[in-house]
């Protein structure tokens, strides 16, 4: 018997299970590595932070799918990769062999440490419940009128969406405390790559809100109660979010895998590794010749093909080509049931454009974690 493994719980595996659950997996063992059986929907994450859903409500069930897919979960993390030997190591010390390895890990974050500033990277998500709840027990402790300085870095949709959000759940958690917003990116717009009027849209709502913008600032490292700019320039703060662009995770660089220069995994239109025919990689943590930014919309749309390449990988048979969407929706909320939308030149707002996205999201939810479709297979287990 063949073995398929997955290293992580991202959008594109979700899809891989859910593929083997209606097409079988006769004939293959299939394993899933993933330090929770709950993976965090990236698509909800605002939602999260500003308090409109409980953590299980924005999650895939991978034990659900596990169980629908007749895969074994594993609840660790993979630490390393041995391509000559086909094994991946893991933080358990165990080791995994594999005849088809898929990796959909994501990307991570890495803010500079600072001694007196409660840091609070976005990435990687299943760690941000943790954070989140610290920050939370934080504020709670603050005396009334006390100040509290949150600063965000970054200007892209996760910086944006999430500093709105932040605002409104933690003025609810403390509301006698005096808040101060600000956010900070390292271009002169925000939302760089979006229709320009969603950039003005969100400055709009970030003004209206009082969250201060700052410009052309590359946060370098945290002295004290203060963030530095490379060209010198500091702002003060009492809690660092951290949304400044996805960053490789450090462990694949071990494995003799070709990777970008950035540390992510080079595949071919096939989301096929350049360099391993035996290895897979989908979602933010896979690098192609020409870039793909670094959104969960492309991690969806690669699912289906993946889950494809997969199943005739094992066979022996021809892959299909990944062909990247030329334009794609952005939804953005702003953290009090409004939202805006951007589709190439275009973008609209209002509290219909959140409940479109509130729509989307929950339906993407459902099609993963639907408990009548482990019910209408038990018979045929």
């Amino acid at each position: 018997m063949k073995r398929l493994v997955l290293i992580g719980a991202g959008h594109a595996h979700a899809q891989v299970l859910l593929d083997l659950a209606s097409t079988g997996n006769s004939g293959v063992d299939v394993v899933v590595v993933s330090p929770t059986p709950l993976a965090l929907y990236s698509g909800m994450v605002p939602g999260w932070l500003a308090g409109h859903y409980d953590w299980d409500q924005c999650c895939i069930d991978f034990a659900h799918l596990c169980r629908l897919a007749g895969a074994a979960l594993k609840t660790d993390m993979a630490t390393g990769i041995d391509p000559a030997r086909s094994r991946v190591q893991l933080a358990s010390g165990e080791q995994i062999g594999y005849d088809l390895l898929s990796l959909d890990i994501g990307s991570t974050a890495t803010p500079p440490a600072g001694d007196h500033v409660e840091v609070l990277p976005m990435r990687p998500l299943d760690q941000l419940n943790k954070r989140w709840s610290a920050l939370r027990e934080t504020v709670r402790s603050l005396p009334a009128e006390a100040s509290y300085r949150v600063l965000m870095i970054g200007g892209g949709a996760a910086g944006t969406e999430s500093v709105l959000a932040a605002q409104r759940q933690l003025a609810q958690w403390a509301p006698l405390v005096r808040f101060e917003f600000a956010l900070a990116t390292e271009g002169n717009a925000l939302l760089p790559g979006l229709a320009s009027g969603a950039g003005k849209r969100i400055t709009t709502h970030l003004s209206e809100r009082a969250i201060r913008c700052v410009y052309d600032f590359t946060a370098e490292r945290v002295e004290g109660d203060r963030v530095i700019s490379r060209d010198g320039r500091t702002l003060a703060t009492d809690a660092l979010l951290w949304a400044a662009g996805a960053k490789a995770h450090a462990w694949p660089a071990g494995s003799g895998l070709a990777l970008d220069a950035a540390g992510f995994i080079q595949v071919d239109q096939t989301l096929r590794s350049v360099s391993h025919a035996h290895i897979f990689a989908a979602g933010d943590c896979a690098s192609f010749a020409t870039p793909l930014a670094k959104a969960g919309v492309f991690a969806v749309r690669m699912g289906p093909v993946l889950a494809h390449n997969l199943r005739t990988a094992l066979r022996g048979m021809a892959l299909k080509a990944y062909i990247p969407q030329r334009r794609y929706l952005v939804l953005i909320g702003t953290g009090d049931e409004n939202a805006v939308a951007a589709w190439g030149p275009l973008s609209w707002q209002g509290k219909w454009v959140w409940r479109w996205k509130q729509r989307i999201d929950k339906r993407f939810l459902e099609k993963y974690n639907d408990q009548q479709l482990e019910v209408n297979r038990r018979p045929h287990a």
